[in-house]
């Protein structure tokens, strides 16, 4: 894995293990790994430096106007480029970082024993300041994931400091400060909101398709990966490849996948089709001990940990193929979809209207009675932010009632399904702390969602910027265990002029009458068949997950038999123990394939395992050090500090 970091004034702080100098000083920079040529970019002009590390598309000259606008203080036109990428600039003594503004490129810092030191990563910032973990953001993330506020500026490490997106770090004479960049704009009309959206998409998918040998792009059949591998295939023209490889993955249990694709692929003459089969040893939560014996871990406990069978697979196959910039249509959903909150937005706008309209289309989509979702919403809308804040403290306090179904996805924020498993002592704390931040300023609170504090008085709007930032943290996740095997994933929904365009209008306004992904169908006008769109379909692949639990029942159970996360007081094992019982089908093992109950959230208990197959790789030292020595044992400071 590669990242990079530095200091402002420390003394005591030593260049990292096989770390290269980008540049010196008493506030240098570093870079650890294998970084492509491509992907360190440095402009200087004067006194002034600026290196762009990480996918940039950015031309020469632009970068040029960058330091220029950036010398006036003006940072956020430093964000706008299209790719994915970090920012530091450096004059004379004084340094500024920033990542993006959904959260893919992250920065944190710590203090050590004089100045201040910054990373891309976590992890080398805690093995490096002796960091204990942080049990209760631990368990704010995997219990309370709807409030990110509950964890504001705080890494899974004690001491070691998170950079929230839209924000940069200011380092000066050895004192670190935040300064939030992105400010917020009048949202844009639909079609302004369309043209921006077209505009950033191509130029996304273009400019990497463009400085590529061999490019590549997920093509599962559905809407979002379709739009990106047409589009890639439009820019091949302009850049060294003659074509662009799509990618499928050939779930046995969802079939359709191949066949959607291969329609695609058939309609451009500058697509070719690489499928992947896989098998019942590719299923979720197969392959377990690998990941238990050998990966590496990235800064936070991710969703695919539970998928590396699949996972290792592609990436291998993706590698094999020459591809050297693969593009995946993750964080589509966050940034196009629609939360079902909007409707509340819509009831505090007083739209009676159109909110009667939208509840009889999602109650049909629901099975339930539009007059019951509207009323639902009306509900929520005379709710406030702090005031559903101290509601969910009851919640985890155990004196309130938890929302369900329908309610619970318009709700401001819910416990996930997960806080039932977590100790009732944890589930004090978090209480004490959701108490605490419904009375502090929502305004304060605000620029951690977004740069608009005004969506902590709208449900929608707040969740659509949630699920960009839950979404990121995924694809940092996946791209850093990308890295291991030399493949370089991207996301393009989620680069910054992506999301922008994308979060530029109001939730209850991206959805429209003329069909689902109204926004993206409007911006690809011209550009993508429409036909494409309307067509295309999302597999479902809970199949497979309920094959892949009631495979791997054994080994799961092992898992559980004595978890570190119930060492550390974030889980009750006995209720995890019942759960997993219940999911696989209870404790009797003697029947092949028990059925998998229908009630128990999956994805809840893909969180946890992921959870606590992270904690043991940190546990055991598999991690990115700062001090990679033979003489420091790995793994020795990281587990005296969760001991």
């Amino acid at each position: 894995m590669r990242w990079f970091a530095g200091t402002s004034e420390s003394r005591s702080v030593a260049r990292p293990t096989g770390a290269r100098t980008l540049w010196d000083g008493s506030d240098p920079l570093w870079l650890v790994g294998n970084w492509p040529a491509d992907e360190v970019r440095v402009v200087s002009r004067g006194g002034l430096r600026m290196a762009v590390l990480g996918i940039c598309g950015a031309t020469d000259a632009e970068l040029e106007v960058g330091l220029a606008v950036a010398r006036g203080g003006a940072l956020r036109h430093l964000s706008g480029w299209a790719g994915s990428y970090h920012v530091v600039l450096r004059n004379g003594r004084r340094t500024v970082v920033l990542g993006d503004l959904a959260g893919v490129r992250q920065v944190f810092h710590a203090a050590p024993e004089d100045g201040v030191v910054y990373a891309s990563h976590a992890l080398p910032l805690a093995d490096l300041t002796r960091a204990g973990l942080d049990t209760e953001a631990l368990a704010a993330r995997l219990a309370c994931p709807d409030v990110p506020e509950l964890v504001s500026g705080r890494s899974m490490f004690t001491g070691v400091k998170r950079l929230e997106p839209g924000h940069a770090l200011e380092l000066t004479h050895g004192v670190a400060r935040v300064r939030l960049y992105e400010q917020h704009r009048s949202p844009l009309d639909f079609p302004g909101a369309a043209d921006a959206l077209g505009r950033a998409l191509t130029d996304a998918v273009g400019r990497r398709v463009a400085g590529s040998d061999r490019p590549g792009a997920d093509l599962s059949g559905g809407r979002d990966s379709a739009v990106l591998a047409l589009l890639g295939a439009r820019s091949v023209s302009q850049g060294k490849s003659r074509d662009l490889i799509a990618v499928t993955w050939a779930e046995p249990c969802a079939p359709d996948d191949p066949r959607s694709a291969a329609d695609i692929v058939a309609g451009s003459a500058r697509l070719r089709h690489l499928v992947i089969p896989g098998g019942v040893e590719h299923l979720p939560y197969t392959g377990l001990e690998e990941v238990l014996d050998g990966s590496v871990m990235p800064d936070e406990p991710g969703f695919s940990l539970i998928g590396m069978a699949r996972i290792t697979k592609t990436l291998a196959a993706i590698r094999d193929a020459g591809i050297d910039m693969h593009v995946t249509g993750y964080g589509g959903d966050a940034v196009l979809g629609t939360p079902l909150a909007y409707l509340a937005d819509l009831a505090m706008d007083h739209r009676r209207m159109t909110i009667a309209r939208h509840a009889r289309t999602w109650a049909r989509n629901l099975g339930m009675s539009a007059y019951d979702l509207a009323g639902s919403a009306k509900r929520v809308a005379r709710t406030t932010f702090p005031q559903a804040l101290d509601q969910l403290a009851e919640v985890f306090a155990g004196s309130g009632r938890a929302d369900a179904g329908p309610a619970a996805a318009m709700a401001w924020c819910t416990a996930a399904p997960t806080a039932a498993w977590t100790t009732p002592e944890m589930r004090r704390r978090l209480a004490v702390s959701l108490r605490r931040l419904a009375g502090e300023s929502v305004i304060s609170a605000g620029s951690v969602v977004a740069a608009d504090p005004a969506v902590h008085g709208r449900p929608g709007d707040r969740a659509a910027w949630v699920a960009v930032r839950r979404a990121a943290e995924r694809q940092r996740a996946y791209q850093q265990l990308a890295e291991r095997t030399g493949v370089r994933v991207q996301a393009p929904y989620l680069d910054t002029a992506v999301v922008r365009a994308g979060m530029a209008l109001p939730a209850w306004a991206r959805d429209r009458d003329d069909g689902p992904r109204a926004l993206l169908t409007a911006a690809m006008h011209g550009l993508i068949p429409r036909q494409v769109l309307v067509e295309a379909h999302r597999a479902d692949y809970t199949e497979a997950e309920r094959r892949g639990l009631r495979i791997n029942a054994r080994v799961l159970r092992d898992l559980f038999a004595d978890p570190l996360l119930a060492e550390l007081g974030v889980l009750d094992p006995n209720e995890m123990r019942h759960t997993l019982n219940h999911a696989i089908g209870g404790a009797n093992l003697s029947k092949n394939e028990p059925e998998t109950r229908p009630d128990v959230p999956l994805g809840a208990l893909a969180d946890i395992v992921s959870a606590e197959l992270w904690l043991r790789g940190v546990w055991e030292g598999r991690v990115m050090r700062w001090d990679a020595t033979p003489s420091s044992a790995a793994g020795v400071r990281l587990a005296e500090a969760v001991a």
